[in-house]
């Protein structure tokens, strides 16, 4: 409901929460670019696989699964389970959900869920079984299977509605506005204690942040942690942070530029202060300094691996060993006869990503690097300006781990054929891991694996980490059980509620 000003105030069983992102299409099927994010975390589709809150897969519409082979896997199907439209899940229909995704001649054909599984058939096997096969051995094919992309709805030819089997119905998508769900009275599982959740899209921190403190909003994400004190002081409300996957590093561009030379990448890692940046960014509940590029809440964590000191007189050391000079006395170096100026952008909607950047210019200026900043859209603007090398230094906020397992991230990113390499970077026995690890199914070993990927990338720099992030949230006293998942999906859960407030 709307109350006088235009603004949403929920009633006594609904909930509003404000997030930097929403669906861009009113009809966000899971199968196409993001969507299945957004549908994942407000409860509306669901997944055969599921990510337990130690990162660890567990079955879900699945009720448990055979690994037949190293291309084998055979799947068994909870029963009793409804989609939206009161129809009932089964083999079949699990198979022409996942079909249409990785068919080239769908609408919603999506290539990356289509690499990601490289499936050669699915064999339906009796009502509640199916046969996987891959083209190539794959050790994570059931951590793949918790992508949200793969969220099962009913596979017909209507689309204007996305029936999944969650606890709640998409209702509407106002277009860069809001994405509105209500219970689903026949969910599988647990009741949903909520009627209705109104999800709002709103862009700028700041703004997520007042209309919180105005009573607007009851849950708050991705604020700028310095308000964090703030809110926990104020009487009614809280803050829940918790670590998760996701990582803030820059990428950095090897393949051409000043950034080619390893001596001035390992140079950049000794000039940042990261606790500085963490300090003044995270305000003690954002994150913590890196080193790995997975964090500790993961199980593939390195952590043998230690965060580069702070240490300035090192960088320099090693930017004079690479023929960087101050030949004209005004405080910026030269290297091949040209001022080692760094060109340094992110984007704007994640509220720590700007002071990061304008603090690491005051750290590199300390060793004579200058840099020119911006600030601008995610996604295609910088990426492809780091392909063509205008970009030295990328800063990006990652899930590194948006399946659970090691090899997506590292794979899409650090190999030479990676989807997201915008570095230029290539290391052949880095790559050969890459293969090894994928095809290794036993788990001590694939650990093994990689550590020793961790340690290249660690040593070699292609990506600067900078610090492992927490999320954090607002939230009103009267919200119970919220809770953070370290892959920041799952946000409306059949056990999340309102406390009913006592009649005076």
């Amino acid at each position: 409901m709307h109350d006088a000003s235009g603004l949403f105030a929920a009633g006594p069983d609904e909930l509003i929460i404000a997030k930097p992102f929403g669906p861009s299409v009113k009809f966000p099927d899971p199968a196409k670019g993001n969507n299945g994010w957004y549908t994942n975390e407000a409860g509306v589709t669901e997944t055969l696989f599921v990510l337990d809150h130690d990162m660890n897969p567990k079955p879900w519409l699945a009720e448990s699964f055979i690994n037949v082979g190293p291309l084998v896997w055979e799947i068994r199907l909870r029963k009793g389970i409804l989609f939206h439209d009161n129809t009932p899940l089964n083999a079949s229909a699990v198979k022409r959900s996942i079909d249409r995704i990785c068919d080239e001649k769908s609408e919603v054909f999506n290539k990356r869920i289509q690499q990601l599984l490289d499936l050669k058939t699915i064999r339906v096997k009796d009502d509640y079984t199916l046969v996987f096969e891959t083209g190539k051995p794959n050790a994570a094919f059931i951590y793949d299977l918790t992508s949200p992309g793969t969220g099962i709805i009913v596979p017909d030819d209507n689309k204007e509605r996305i029936c999944g089997t969650g606890p709640f119905v998409l209702e509407k998508v106002i277009l860069k506005k809001e994405m509105v769900v209500r219970r689903f009275d026949e969910y599988w599982g647990r009741n949903p204690g909520l009627e209705r959740v109104y999800i709002k899209t709103v862009a700028n921190p700041m703004t997520r942040m007042l209309a919180f403190e105005a009573g607007q909003v009851d849950i708050v994400t991705n604020f700028s942690e310095n308000d964090a004190e703030r809110v926990a002081s104020t009487k009614g409300m809280g803050i829940i942070h918790k670590p998760t996957n996701r990582l803030c590093f820059f990428f950095v561009r090897v393949a051409d530029g000043p950034l080619a030379d390893p001596r001035v990448r390992q140079a950049l890692n000794f000039a940042i202060n990261r606790q500085e940046i963490v300090d003044a960014v995270l305000a003690g509940v954002g994150g913590e300094v890196g080193a790995s590029i997975f964090p500790g809440v993961l199980p593939w964590n390195n952590p043998g691996l230690q965060p580069y000191p702070y240490d300035p007189a090192g960088a320099s050391r090693l930017l004079a060993e690479a023929g960087a000079k101050d030949t004209d006395g005004d405080g910026i170096l030269e290297i091949h006869g040209r001022p080692l100026v760094l060109n340094v952008w992110t984007y704007e909607t994640r509220a720590s990503l700007k002071l990061t950047i304008e603090l690491l210019q005051v750290q590199l200026g300390k060793v004579g690097i200058a840099t020119k900043l911006k600030v601008t859209r995610k996604g295609t603007p910088i990426n492809q300006a780091m392909r063509k090398g205008e970009v030295h230094l990328n800063l990006q906020m990652w899930n590194v781990a948006p399946q659970g397992d090691p090899d997506y991230f590292i794979s899409n990113i650090f190999t030479q054929n990676g989807g997201s390499n915008y570095m230029g970077y290539h290391n052949p026995d880095l790559d050969a891991l890459v293969s090894k690890g994928k095809t290794t199914f036993d788990h001590e070993e694939r650990k093994k694996i990689y550590d020793r990927i961790q340690k290249i990338i660690y040593d070699e720099s292609p990506v600067i980490v900078l610090f492992h992030k927490s999320t954090v949230s607002a939230l009103y006293d009267y919200v119970e059980n919220y809770r953070i998942h370290p892959a920041e999906r799952y946000i409306l859960s059949p056990e999340l509620r309102r406390k009913q407030m006592p009649v005076r």
